[in-house]
């Protein structure tokens, strides 16, 4: 028989449950304690940590655009100012650099954006944050701004954004007096970058965070600073679209301050529409010579400034640039043409101060005149000559080369660059414009340095008439003739008059104090300005034409200045040279004659005469100044001498 046997041993399989029982519970505990310890590691030890990086994910500080201070001529006419406008803008961390040219292609398609400007936007997000907005397209049209809402799932990143633009309402007429705005490009943040590791000041970098405009040229640019204001910020709330849901604290920006300045737009107006009437390249500039304050400073061609601040066509851009007329060149303050007899004046006045001539002192003009034991004939613009007897007096009033020839050469080159310094030739005037050009004014040293030749007598003959290497800007000559107006006086010329803060004015531009540049014997100056005012009357004056019944006094000088040298053989004749090597028109002159109220310079590029072009332009913005512009005083005008 067989002994029974136990299947089960039931006492080890309890011993052996209960020993995996506590092991498990064992791992169980453990697992939990080690979730524990996580956890408060997480909530409690790493709280603040972790905290931060939620609300980084869900709340942003943005910096928020300061408004532009606006700018304003003299009576209050709104220069430059801010308008409402949609831009479309991009956010390239949202989009991803992957995706970012996928994203530009379908933009440009869906809302017509021109090659350029998505060029603009790649070239500026390649040296700014990445997790700020860009504008891609300015001015967007309500239908634009419909169409890009319907699609706007396709494009995440891509936002429409309510902005404040620079706005230009006078277009061309000011762009070259105020300036105009762009985009920040590479250039402008290397050079904030620079200036801010240099100082260890990052300030100014940061207050342009939400800035992508900043001033090109002009006041816009000399005054940046000033009109930019001071960025401020606000933190928001966004959801994971990064979209906005609401506003949870905000530091308002600082506006910029306005501009208030000496300019007149009616007289800015005025003289644009005499250029363009008569198709004239050239420029013009009025100062009030009792303060140096520019009251116009007009360049044509020119442009519309509008163009450029939402981001200018690549087609528009090219019409520009390639333009033989070059409207984007500055002439009133960067244009230098040899300033010819309106120089006349002031080289009479240095003569007559070093006693190398006086009143009595005359010549005689066969309508040429030779250095010694030379040939070679300076030839005066009258062929036949003056006459047998003329004295510095008749030779302003008629403008008689020959004369000056000769003075030229008794004066010497050094008294000629020594006296035409302290009107302001060969120098800059100080005016608030950066873009300004110094001019020519030649000597012996600058020959030497710029050329490595030796300064001959025959250069000294034709610095006489404003010729030879002597060039000066529009701007200089209209200094140099509101000296004479002013009696020797010379002022530090200025576009901005006052900065206003809040519509209240804050402070004046500080600018340099008058400087008294004539002394000596007070009657060589009146002689000058004397024989200037006849140069405006019948029966010689070469202006008398064009100040004929002028219901206020004057005084000028006419100027034509050569362009293309003419063989001692030859004769020039305005029918047959071509256009762009006829002479220049040049006038400048003050007015009321007793009472100086405003000094001119017109400078006309290949118009010929400057008594039949350029002296007719600055009778009439005379009188438009002085009698048509209920804004100015005229209880100092005088019909006549007395």
């Amino acid at each position: 028989m067989y002994k029974k046997q136990a299947i089960k041993d039931y006492g080890r399989e309890i011993s052996i449950f209960y020993a995996r029982a506590v092991i498990a519970l064992i791992i169980v505990t453990g697992l939990l304690l080690l979730l524990f310890v996580r956890q408060f590691k997480l909530q409690v030890l790493n709280h603040e940590s972790y905290q931060t990086q939620s609300e980084n994910n869900r709340i942003r500080i943005r910096p928020v655009a300061p408004i532009r201070g606006l700018i304003l001529d003299r009576n209050g006419v709104l220069l430059a100012e801010n308008r409402s406008i949609f831009t479309l803008e991009i956010t390239p961390e949202l989009v991803g650099r992957k995706k970012m040219d996928a994203t530009l292609a379908s933009l440009s398609e869906l809302l017509a954006i021109d090659q350029k400007q998505v060029e603009e936007f790649k070239e500026q997000i390649k040296f700014r944050s990445k997790y700020k907005s860009y504008p891609i397209k300015s001015k967007l049209t309500e239908e634009q701004v419909a169409l890009f809402s319907v699609n706007r799932h396709l494009f995440p990143g891509v936002t429409v954004e309510a902005r404040l633009e620079r706005f230009y309402p006078h277009g061309e007429e000011l762009v070259h007096a105020i300036g105009r705005m762009a985009a920040i490009n590479k250039q402008d943040m290397e050079k904030m970058e620079q200036a801010a590791e240099a100082s260890q000041d990052f300030t100014e970098l940061k207050n342009y965070a939400a800035t992508t405009k900043i001033g090109k040229l002009g006041l816009e640019k000399y005054y940046e600073a000033l009109l930019h204001g001071t960025v401020g910020q606000e933190k928001v709330e966004t959801d994971v679209r990064g979209r906005i849901v609401r506003v949870l604290e905000r530091q308002d920006p600082v506006a910029g301050k306005n501009l208030h300045l000496h300019l007149d737009y009616g007289l800015q107006q005025k003289a644009n529409q005499l250029l363009k009437e008569v198709g004239a390249r050239g420029a013009i500039v009025a100062v009030d010579p009792e303060t140096g304050g520019v009251l116009a400073l007009v360049s044509q061609p020119s442009y519309d400034p509008n163009l450029f601040t939402g981001g200018i066509s690549q087609a528009n851009y090219s019409a520009l640039i390639t333009s033989e007329d070059r409207p984007l060149y500055n002439r009133a303050v960067q244009g230098t043409y040899a300033p010819a007899s309106t120089i006349k004046p002031h080289l009479a006045w240095i003569a007559l101060q070093h006693g190398v001539i006086d009143r009595k002192t005359r010549i005689a003009d066969p309508g040429w005149f030779s250095l010694p034991n030379n040939e070679h004939r300076y030839r005066d613009w009258k062929p036949w000559g003056h006459g047998a007897s003329m004295n510095v007096v008749d030779s302003i009033i008629q403008s008689c080369d020959t004369f000056f020839y000769d003075l030229s050469v008794r004066l010497g080159i050094n008294r000629i660059f020594e006296g035409m310094q302290q009107f302001g030739f060969g120098d800059k005037t100080g005016l608030d414009m950066i873009e300004e050009k110094a001019g020519i004014m030649p000597s012996r040293d600058w020959k030497k340095e710029y050329r490595s030749e030796s300064w001959y007598m025959g250069d000294t003959v034709n610095i006489g008439i404003g010729q030879g290497f002597w060039t000066a800007t529009p701007l200089q000559l209209a200094n140099a003739s509101a000296v004479l107006a002013n009696d020797g006086i010379r002022f530090q010329l200025q576009l901005v008059k006052e900065f206003a803060d809040n519509g209240a004015i804050e402070v004046n531009i500080p600018k340099m104090s008058p400087e008294q540049i004539v002394t000596g014997d007070g009657r060589w100056l009146d002689t000058v300005k004397m024989a200037m005012h006849q140069v405006t009357l019948p029966p010689l004056g070469t202006a008398k034409t064009a100040f004929e019944n002028a219901p206020f006094t004057a005084a000028g000088k006419t100027g034509t200045a050569q362009v293309k040298s003419i063989a001692q053989d030859e004769t020039y004749d305005a029918e047959t040279v071509e256009d762009r090597f006829k002479d220049n028109a040049l006038f400048i002159g003050y007015a009321p004659f007793e009472n100086p109220k405003i000094a001119i310079a017109v400078v006309m590029e290949n118009a010929g005469g400057g008594g039949g072009n350029a002296a007719p332009i600055a009778r009439q913005l005379m009188e438009y100044y002085l009698l048509n512009n209920d804004s100015k005083p005229n209880a100092n005008l005088q019909v006549g001498l007395e």
